[in-house]
């Protein structure tokens, strides 16, 4: 068997997993104003798919001729697969929106373009273009002595065409960037129980004459394009600058990266798309594609919902933790026992009481986090302020080279550093994934530590949308370990020993094979033996190749996995004992869980991590073992729900029902939410 054939191209698995995500949109179990959000994320994950793995590929055949893939995929070879799957893809996305959008004005709900505005919606529509659209629009007359306008790839450019009736000379083009400041959506008055909304590109259409009044123009008609550029950063290794000058650096370069795509209004006439690759300096054939009329269809993910919550999920209302009542001391019910959050289905509330109880709480000396991402405004990092000017000693690591997020960073880094607390920006050479915090409390003379530990980002805003877990202990050896991370990460990286938490690039790849080999030689003696993840990507070929291993042994392998998987599931002589599942539904599946079953004593790990090289080998990660049977309960319930309800991923369709599987965690958190706490034994 040649090596290609273990493994799944992970570009490829990964447009499999955004098909999915397209497939929701075909979906008639769902909602149909949640329908077209779907169409916007899988157009957002196809742009930062465009930005990041396309742009790396075009990268790798520029260094060399012969395959640098791990797994030996050749790059040439993978980008026209790329193309041919994504033009497939494409034809489907517009399948879908002209279906919903149809199926969306029998309900009640028209999106209209500029030729359907009805007389009725004109003075509304000219009140509202001149105050709140026209003010942004500063049209950019194309004339070949002035340099063609760098194309920014967050927005959308309208190319318009101009002509004088009777004028001998040939058309004026000019360039309109329609700024993502800019609502794309504008809802008209209705009329009964009619409901009207607008692409603010057809707006600007309609005011087309209007814009170019001055000129005197008697026809103008405009086409849509939009860009996307090449997002890696190219860090300088001057040691003359900090950290943030050389990211601020770079990220004014990602701005004027080399173009990556092109997409264009099909109906674009040659001559004028002809025009703007000229001048925009774009010759590969490759990065040119043929779209609909609307480009950034990401915006559909804010489709409004048009005051009918009928064609909108249904409101699911987060439920408080049983351990954590509005009167309770948070640091004695921790004591007393593990909690495990669950977000979205957990308020995210109960993070931010953690850490402002911390902020005021006289007995609470020191504070550490660490933060990759956090929402703009974040309480989070107003909690951490506060504790500043509390008296605690603060302590943030903030990863600067958080992709998409470096400027955001940047600017929290600023604003922690001037409240006094001490920011630690990244460590060199590895970047920073982990998500703890660790909070450091005097009690009866001694100094007791708690840990909260998660596998998603500290934003109140993902975790209202990502399925993600976050435990918050008190045991002893956990505190003391999570301690000297912290302490590797502020004295010169003095690398420690770890026991009981799992620490990349450290220890992470032995003492995962070390796991399942141990389930390897329970099968091998015959002893029931199995392996169960949940990952958002598992890609590391020789991890996969472990697993491949176990399978043969004949440990039972269940695999929960969102995103890329190259694992390929049911191959004769390798994988017949390994199943593959994946969720798609209202939330993005972002948790990771790991169980090993340990000949009947099972061990369960929450991760930060996924089974990437990257982030086992090149990045700081944390796997947090669950030691509380009831939380292990608990854990084990959670992922049996969505194995026995999803189906694998070979037979998976788009009219499977996966937001039940969601529904039905949601009500599984309800019930315990109602159960009172048992005492931890560990």
């Amino acid at each position: 068997m040649n090596k290609k054939s273990e493994f799944i191209n992970r570009e490829i698995s990964w447009l499999a997993f955004n098909e999915r995500v397209l497939n929701e949109a075909g979906n008639s179990d769902i909602p149909l104003i949640e329908r077209m959000r779907f169409l916007g994320i899988f157009s957002n994950n196809l742009d930062e798919f465009f930005r990041v793995r396309v742009a790396t590929l075009r990268r790798a055949m520029g260094i060399s001729k012969k395959p640098i893939d791990p797994m030996d995929f050749d790059p040439e070879e993978t980008l026209q697969e790329i193309q041919e799957i994504i033009n497939a893809q494409q034809e489907k996305f517009d399948q879908y929106f002209h279906v919903v959008s149809e199926q969306l004005s029998k309900s009640g709900v028209s999106l209209i373009n500029e030729k359907q505005i009805l007389k009725e919606h004109i003075p509304y529509l000219k009140e509202f273009y001149a105050e709140k659209i026209k003010p942004y629009l500063v049209p950019v007359i194309l004339h070949h002595r002035i340099p063609f306008p760098q194309l920014n790839d967050t927005s959308i450019y309208l190319i318009c065409e101009l002509n004088k009736k009777g004028a001998s000379h040939g058309s004026t083009h000019a360039l309109i960037e329609i700024s993502p400041k800019l609502p794309r959506f504008i809802e008209l008055p209705h009329f009964g129980n009619k409901r009207y909304v607008i692409f603010v590109d057809d707006l600007i259409r309609h005011f087309l004459k209007d814009l170019f009044n001055s000129l005197h123009f008697s026809k103008a008609e405009a086409w849509a394009i939009k860009t996307t550029r090449d997002a890696e950063l190219d860090i300088d290794d001057d040691l003359s600058k900090s950290l943030v000058e050389k990211m601020s650096r770079s990220i004014s370069q990602r701005k004027k990266g080399e173009y990556i795509r092109l997409n264009y209004d099909n109906s674009i006439p040659h001559h004028v798309l002809d025009l703007v690759l000229k001048r925009a300096k774009i010759k590969t054939i490759e990065n040119i594609s043929p779209g609909g009329r609307y480009h950034n269809k990401k915006d559909l993910m804010a489709f409004p919902s048009m005051g009918r919550q009928d064609l909108c999920w249904p409101q699911q209302q987060a439920v408080s933790h049983a351990a954590f009542h509005p009167e309770t001391d948070i640091f004695s019910a921790i004591r007393s026992n593990d909690v495990l959050l669950h977000f979205p289905y957990h308020s995210f509330q109960h993070t931010m009481d953690f850490l402002r109880q911390a902020s005021i709480d006289p007995d609470v000396r020191t504070i550490r986090i660490t933060l990759y991402r956090v929402s703009k405004n974040s309480q989070v990092v107003n909690a951490l302020i506060n504790a500043a000017r509390n008296g605690k000693r603060v302590t943030a690591l903030v990863e600067l080279q958080a992709r998409f997020d470096e400027e955001h960073n940047i600017k929290i880094t600023r604003q922690l550093t001037e409240a006094g607390v001490r920011v630690i920006p990244g460590v060199q050479g590895l970047k920073v994934h982990c998500k703890l915090i660790l909070i450091s409390r005097r009690e009866s003379g001694k100094t007791v530590r708690y840990v909260y530990a998660g596998t998603g980002n500290f934003s109140e805003r993902t975790a209202k949308v990502y399925t993600d877990h976050a435990l918050l202990t008190a045991h002893k050896e956990i505190g003391e370990e999570v301690r000297k991370l912290f302490e590797f990460f502020e004295s010169n990286y003095i690398r420690s020993v770890h026991r009981h938490i799992i620490v990349s690039p450290f220890n992470t790849r032995r003492r995962l094979l070390d796991l399942i080999n141990a389930e390897i030689e329970l099968a091998e003696k015959g002893h029931p033996a199995f392996i169960t993840l949940k990952l958002n990507n598992l890609v590391d070929a020789s991890m996969i190749r472990k697993l491949y291993e176990a399978s043969q042994a004949g440990v039972k392998v269940n695999l929960i996995i969102r995103g890329i998987c190259s694992l390929i599931e049911n191959l004769e002589g390798k994988s017949e004992n390994i199943r593959v599942f994946n969720i798609i539904g209202r939330y993005l599946e972002h948790s990771r869980v790991l169980v090993f079953g340990n000949g009947g004593n099972p061990l369960y790990f929450i991760t930060s991590a996924d089974w990437m090289v990257r982030n086992i080998d090149h990045r700081i990660e944390t796997t947090i073992p669950v030691y509380s049977p009831s939380i292990q309960k608990e854990l084990q319930q959670m992922l049996d729900i969505q194995m026995s309800q999803s189906k694998p991923t070979k037979r998976k369709t788009s009219t499977d029902k996966t937001p039940d599987i969601q529904d039905q965690v949601y009500h599984f958190i309800q019930s315990l939410s109602q159960l009172p706490q048992k005492k931890n034994k560990s």
